[in-house]
């Protein structure tokens, strides 16, 4: 079972790795802590480059393969993590898109690889190609499904790592010093949010409407540049404009 302390020193640990090997002997460690074999944080692009987040302790012999036959562009994980913003289990992945042929050829080809039952979450972060963040057990392991919520947390908070990383090194055309500006309205509503309230208990508890509460959340949103909410808590965590604490004074 994950804890909330393993989430906490997993964002403390990655906000100081000073470069993506760091952060990736991180990862591995964490993803193991909650009982998984394999990880994949990466954008969804066939070729690499500098500018990619792809992070990884796949088999190398299967993501050589998948990469030698260009079939990233048909992986139906990633196919998945196109058309929702949720997260999913690769068992449930036919309930997001239709399956063809090939598509259940890869599923069953990384089973054989040694990768076993799975679950990813998907990044949507307005100009740039999707990504996501993918745990699985080993082939023949059963995965506890107990530590996904925990290990969502892991997985966005381990993507926008490696994109820090890569703002630094000036990778990517962003001032990874510029923190949006977000009014402590605004932050007292990402906090409930966070909390698990809803727009309208939200008003009730700061004395404002259930639409200005959307309102804020939305500007929030669209000053950070995310699509959804999800992430809009992990940027704010990360940057250290709201804190671990705050969620917990429920």
């Amino acid at each position: 079972m994950g804890k909330f302390r393993d989430i906490q020193d997993f964002v403390r640990l990655s906000r100081d790795s000073r470069d993506l090997d760091a952060l990736r002997n991180l990862i591995e460690d964490t993803t193991r802590t909650f009982g998984f074999r394999y990880f994949l944080i990466s954008h969804h692009v066939n070729v690499l480059g500098p500018n990619v987040v792809q992070l990884s302790n796949y088999p190398e012999d299967w993501s050589n393969a998948m990469r030698k036959k260009s079939q990233f562009a048909v992986d139906p994980v990633v196919r998945a993590c196109q058309k929702t913003a949720v997260p999913f289990l690769w068992s449930e992945v036919g309930r997001v898109i239709s399956l063809s042929t090939a598509q259940k050829d890869i599923l069953d080809g990384a089973s054989r690889a040694g990768i076993g039952a799975g679950f990813s979450v998907p990044v949507h972060i307005p100009g740039e190609c999707t990504g996501s963040g993918s745990f699985a057990v080993a082939s023949g392991r059963s995965l506890d499904e107990a530590t996904i919520p925990s290990v969502n947390y892991v997985a966005a908070f381990a993507f926008e790592a490696a994109r820090r990383l890569l703002l630094r090194t000036d990778k990517l055309n962003f001032d990874v010093d510029a923190l949006p500006g977000l009014t402590e309205r605004q932050l007292d509503c990402i906090v409930l949010m966070a909390q698990g309230k809803s727009d309208w208990d939200a008003g009730r508890i700061l004395g404002i409407s259930q639409r200005t509460v959307q309102e804020h959340l939305d500007t929030a949103r669209r000053r950070y540049g995310v699509g959804s909410r999800a992430q809009l808590i992990v940027r704010a965590l990360f940057d250290n404009q709201i804190g671990f604490q705050d969620l917990i004074h429920t």
